[in-house]
């Protein structure tokens, strides 16, 4: 490639200066008064109160029950948590989910009958402190308690709405049971897996647990048992969820026959780059692959004899990761990288697999250091919006240090009932801190989501998915691989689709080497993708390019600079934007893309992340702040939306205005007249939560800000900021030799 290539500019965190902002809002607007609450939740309360009282003492370890408390919608933000009441109680959240209710006061009288969202709260402790609920029989109400008592809308005891009937019928069925895992109050601190083991042990003729994992505050248990005692089993009080055991899937649908009996030599191949790690965790390769020094096949220890269905579908996915789809076996495309390919599948129990292949995921992960690491294979199930499953829980775990870069297919469940939520993406590529990607059509530019590939919306958070697009292969236009037997062989699914964007990344990670973290490689892809006026929940941020040139490289009239690395404790940083000393003469569009990996709760869906941001953006911070309408002088430039919130967020989530700042994913272009920016900025604000309460900001969470700036008619504005800002910004050195074949 021409010496002259404007390379994408790195470096941007250089820029990056703390600041001071002030914060905060007016009181808050109570629904009820303190005794209209009292009156509305005290026979509800007295009902909860008998009904868990009338739990047997072995369904309650350390004499502890867990109820629900229901928020009304106007309390989703994390200062509304009732902390004061709850600790005055002695009582502990151990989870929360997402509801939907019609408020008894509803927040707008325009919308009395629609359906808000709202936090339900799971709260545990000991059964004589619950009664304490009442307020007739607690004495001490500082005004904090009133205050939290207040933002209560409704509450309720657990019953049989734990246990999902779908299939729930017969002998001996598969189930996966998840409890709430927390310490009790009580010095004994009662193991909740023991205490449901006698449980089960007083209700049922026989059980055994095949398989626990324990995943932040659930714990997630595979047994057996007949249909008949499953409604026995749901009186245990720290049961979260009772289902038939999901079946593991391979995101692939059956290839075509070979399209050439031509054997594909692969020996003289080699990749171009070395130092980035790429991981396939898939259902890995026969001895005879066709791969040779490309990949090295590996398998964690313990796992049994390999499937002849997974070693094929290891292969195809192999070659996707290798070359992407090929349209020439003559002139491959460029292979970027060398690949792990770990072999997590066997043909061992398939009542219990999910489990078993979650673990050695797990293993392969947390005991190996990747950049990349790519998944084609997971629940055979859409995902769920008020409980977050194990593989999604586990992978968001392993990839919040942002460390790797976790790669999963979408699932080619897209033409599944709709009605149903069916169609939606299956797990784990609804992680927040995981790249879903789903299939299009074809390579061209008028693609279209593929009619098989998974489609939005995500969880909140987590509501723009997949994250990208990038071909998968239909019948009419097949995703071509080379086969364990050396052939090209048609196929499709997202299974391919992933990898190959998996390949991209590789190619990026290859080129650049260390000057892009995970984080930024995930942003770079998500920045560069196109809706091409689809509806995002069918296409998510878009189709990747087909060129990673388009990746790497800027236009004369164009500059696009990486910030990354770690939001610190400080609440506030300020992003300056780029521009050339001379400033904007014509007219300026700026596209952002702003990404962080987070830890997370797993057993706090509505509250899942426990990192946000805020983000103002100022088009102008040079001169005088002005004055508010109310005469008095601003402590700081007038900031005008930028990302506001998605469509998705219009339809699916009004009134939360807080959950935006919970994605992990911002995105958004805009345009601008050349003489409102002047010293532009992106001031970041640095948000904690911890299962739904406030918390310390961390100082290790990894960040990316990708910006585009563009100006029409300026052909020097790359080069004009290169020498503006010559001693703070440098163009990524490419570490290999690029080639037009990519």
């Amino acid at each position: 490639m021409a010496s002259n290539t404007n390379w994408i500019i790195g470096q941007g965190e250089n820029l990056i200066e703390k600041i001071s902002l002030k914060t905060g809002g007016g009181d808050k607007a109570y629904p009820y008064e303190y005794e209209d609450a009292v009156e509305r939740l005290e026979d509800e309360i007295e009902y909860s109160v008998s009904q868990i009282n009338q739990l047997p003492s072995l369904a309650c370890p350390n004499d502890e029950a867990v109820l629900a408390l229901t928020l009304h919608p106007s309390f989703l933000a994390k200062t509304y948590h009732p902390t004061s009441l709850l600790k005055t109680l002695g009582l502990r959240q151990v989870g929360s989910r997402e509801t939907r209710i019609r408020p008894g006061r509803h927040p707008s009288a325009k919308k009395a009958n629609k359906k808000l969202v709202a936090a339900e709260l799971f709260i545990a402790g000991p059964r004589s402190n619950i009664e304490l609920l009442c307020p007739d029989k607690h004495p001490t109400q500082t005004q904090a308690f009133q205050d939290d008592f207040r933002k209560i809308e409704a509450i309720r005891s657990l019953g049989s709405e734990r246990l999902k009937s779908h299939q729930l019928s017969g002998r001996n069925i598969p189930l996966e049971v998840v409890l709430h895992f927390g310490q009790h109050t009580s010095n004994t601190n009662l193991d909740t897996i023991a205490a449901f083991e006698r449980w089960c042990d007083s209700i049922l003729p026989k059980f055994s647990i095949e398989h626990t994992q324990i995943v932040g505050g659930l714990a997630f248990l595979g047994l057996r048992a007949n249909a008949e005692y499953l409604e026995h089993l749901t009186k245990f009080s720290f049961l979260r969820l009772i289902r038939r055991m999901p079946r593991l899937t391979f995101r692939d649908f059956p290839s075509e026959e070979a399209t050439s009996e031509n054997l594909i030599d692969l020996s003289k191949i080699n990749p171009t780059g070395s130092s980035q790690r790429v991981a396939i965790l898939d259902g890995g390769l026969d001895e005879k692959h066709p791969f040779n020094n490309l990949v090295t096949v590996r398998e964690p220890s313990g796992i049994g004899s390999p499937s002849p269905f997974a070693l094929a579908h290891g292969a195809k996915v192999t070659s996707a990761a290798l070359f992407g789809s090929i349209d020439n076996p003559t002139s491959l495309p460029t292979c970027f990288s060398n690949i792990d390919h770990w072999r997590v599948y066997d043909e061992g129990d398939k009542d219990f697999d999910l489990m078993k292949v979650l673990d050695r995921v797990t293993t392969v992960l947390t005991q190996n250091r990747y950049d990349i690491a790519c998944l084609s294979i997971g629940p055979d199930e859409a995902l769920l919006d008020d409980d977050v499953h194990a593989w999604t829980s586990r992978l968001d775990q392993i990839s919040a240090n942002g460390q790797t870069l976790i790669i999963a297919a979408a699932g080619n469940n897209g033409e599944e009932d709709a009605s149903l939520g069916l169609n939606r993406i299956q797990p784990s590529a609804d992680g927040v801190n995981v790249l879903a990607v789903g299939s299009k059509d074809s390579v061209d530019n008028n693609w279209r989501r593929c009619s098989y590939s998974a489609v939005g919306p995500g969880r909140s958070p987590g509501l723009v998915k997949p994250d990208i697009l990038a071909f998968g292969g239909t019948k009419n236009q097949p995703f071509i691989v080379i086969n364990g037997q050396s052939q090209l062989s048609s196929t499709a699914g997202t299974s391919y689709s992933a990898p190959s964007a998996a390949r991209i990344a590789a190619g990026l990670a290859s080129t650049f080497s260390d000057q892009i973290t995970p984080t930024a490689l995930k942003a770079l892809l998500i920045h560069h993708a196109s809706e091409n006026g689809h509806n995002q929940i069918e296409v998510g941020w878009g189709s990747i390019p087909n060129d990673i040139t388009a990746l790497m490289t800027c236009k004369d009239n164009e500059a696009t600079v990486i910030y990354q690395g770690f939001l610190e404790p400080t609440r506030h940083m300020r992003f300056p934007l780029p521009m050339p000393n001379d400033g904007f003469r014509n007219k300026v569009s700026i596209k952002a893309t702003f990404v962080v990996s987070t830890p997370v709760d797993p057993e706090d869906a509505i509250n899942y992340t426990r990192t946000g941001v805020g983000i103002s953006f100022r088009p102008s911070t040079v001169g005088h702040p002005g004055f508010h309408s109310n005469g008095n002088e601003r402590s700081t430039h007038e900031p005008r939306t930028f990302f506001g919130k998605s469509q998705i967020f219009k339809t699916e989530q009004e009134l939360r205005d807080d959950a935006a700042r919970w994605e992990t994913v911002r995105k958004r272009i805009q345009n601008f007249r050349a003489k409102t920016l002047n010293r532009p900025v992106f001031d970041i604000e640095h948000l904690a939560r911890q299962n739904g309460r406030s918390a310390t900001r961390s100082n290790s969470i990894p960040y990316a800000l990708i910006a585009t700036i563009q100006e029409i008619k300026n052909n020097d504005l790359y080069n004009s900021i290169i020498r503006t800002y010559g001693n703070r910004l440098k163009a990524l050195e490419p570490r290999i030799e690029i080639t037009a074949k990519i």
